[in-house]
């Protein structure tokens, strides 16, 4: 497999981001189809809490090295609020899927725009 000819960390950052929100559509959905199962215990996702050093590393103006986001990927997780044999909320679960979905799409267009700005780099400003 060839190298990457460029090494991003924003498309990396935006990847790791991508797949929490995919594995927290995932949650949801499993909680939602879990609502009438006895004992079931919602999950979640671990993504934001473990991304806080990166988050204050940015701060101070350090940009992540590509090879270190590898150690921040998503986890599915119990839901922190959630405890066994607690009714899954389905209301809750519905506005957290609204929620996720919009988040997705900023997602989405944040990557479509750094990519758009890559060709253009790539291209010299030419069409």
């Amino acid at each position: 497999m060839a190298a990457p000819i460029i090494h991003d960390s924003t498309i990396g950052m935006l990847s790791l981001a991508l797949n929490a929100s995919n594995m927290r559509q995932q949650a949801i959905a499993n909680n939602i189809a879990n609502a009438n199962t006895p004992g079931y215990q919602r999950i979640g996702v671990n993504f934001e809490s473990r991304m806080s050093e990166v988050k204050s590393g940015l701060r101070d103006g350090r940009t992540p090295a590509l090879a270190d986001l590898q150690y921040y990927q998503p986890l599915f997780e119990a839901a922190p609020d959630s405890i066994a044999g607690d009714p899954v909320q389905l209301d809750m679960e519905v506005a957290g899927l609204s929620e996720n979905t919009l988040h997705q799409q900023a997602l989405i267009k944040a990557l479509n725009k750094h990519l758009s700005i890559l060709s253009t780099a790539i291209n010299e400003g030419k069409r």
